[in-house]
């Protein structure tokens, strides 16, 4: 037969008030020795308390929700894995939502959202667009985006330094004694994206370099979209010697592109990609990226959410970006001679 809670009462011979004390915490202070009795007696045992009538009696759902706009990215996997591991050590559940970069599909989560009576959500959306992760807010539903910053200042963001990794990658480029860098992005309307290109053009325009609208296309979400980008960008240009990738899904799909093409990486091109997933070590010749720690980043958004939803006010050091640095690997050299 399952344990109750009165066999807890009886095994510590306390009274159930006090039990429901110790389990739930309550108003009236209890003693260690009591606290401890109780403890004892739900380890022998082995009580489990009932959470879904927890959960009623404090009108408490604990539960948090996560909106993705890509499963099969291990980006938004590492960050996912961060995000759900602070929530457990709070006593949080996830539920785990996938987008598909479809706004149809996110525009249907917000209702099951309120429905799910979820205590914070976590907002990765698809596009600039934050009106929906804004509607949650408007119907008091604490709410965090990730990777994107809009006008909307009633939203709170977590990001990357964006424009730092964007800089350091074609730095490093020109470092190796590369001019010619092309540069494959996502659509320029993310804030993301925005950042990256604008460390991109600054750091050729420090070098004194004019910055060459050729040079720069824009790819899609997935590996076939960074073959094809990488194509078309090779065809348009035939100076390159480099290229900074948006990420490293872009990237790889670019390896691809250079091996279908008979382009050797690095003695003919260096590439270079962003968010170190860790299929980056395994690529073949294994990529250079800018590392992001994508599981902090995680953790660091839910920590964010949870002072909203205890009432806090975020400080300028809980929102700042998420730092990056470069990892060099077998994909970059100097460029070809002549």
């Amino acid at each position: 037969m399952a344990v109750t809670r009165e066999d807890v009462v009886r095994r510590a011979k306390v009274s159930a008030a006090t039990v429901s004390y110790v389990i739930n915490g309550g108003p009236r202070p209890v003693s260690a020795e009591t606290r401890e009795k109780v403890l004892k007696a739900i380890q022998e045992l082995g009580y489990k308390p009932n959470a879904v009538a927890r959960n009623l009696r404090m009108q408490r759902t604990f539960t948090i929700g996560l909106v993705v706009p890509d499963f099969y990215n291990p980006y938004f996997a590492e960050v996912a894995n961060g995000i759900e591991e602070a929530a457990m050590e709070k006593g949080y559940k996830v539920i785990l939502l996938h987008s598909g970069y479809e706004s149809a599909k996110e525009a249907q989560f917000v209702d099951l959202l309120r429905s799910e009576r979820v205590e914070g959500v976590i907002w990765i959306p698809a596009t600039s667009n934050l009106e929906l992760p804004l509607k949650l807010s408007e119907f008091s539903i604490p709410t965090v985006v990730f990777d994107r910053v809009g006008t909307q200042s009633e939203l709170t963001a977590m990001v990357a330094d964006n424009y730092s990794g964007g800089y350091i990658a074609t730095r490093y480029l020109l470092d190796l004694g590369h001019r010619c860098i092309g540069y494959i992005s996502r659509p320029v309307d993310l804030s993301h994206s925005q950042g990256r290109m604008r460390g991109y053009l600054d750091a050729l325009k420090e070098r004194g370099i004019q910055p060459d609208p050729n040079l720069i296309i824009h790819g899609g979400f997935s590996l076939e979209e960074g073959k094809r980008a990488f194509m078309e960008l090779m065809k348009a240009s035939n100076c390159i010697t480099a290229i900074f990738t948006f990420n490293d899904i872009m990237a790889m799909g670019a390896l691809r592109g250079a091996w279908e093409m008979g382009i050797k990486v690095p003695q003919q091109l260096s590439l270079v990609g962003f968010d170190d997933i860790p299929e980056a070590a395994f690529s073949c010749p294994a990529l250079t990226t800018i590392h992001l720690d994508k599981v902090e980043m995680g953790r660091r958004g839910m920590q964010l959410l949870f002072q909203l939803i205890n009432g806090e006010t975020p400080g300028p050091d809980s929102t700042k970006a998420v730092e990056v640095y470069l990892v060099e690997r077998e994909s970059t050299g100097p460029p070809p001679a002549g």
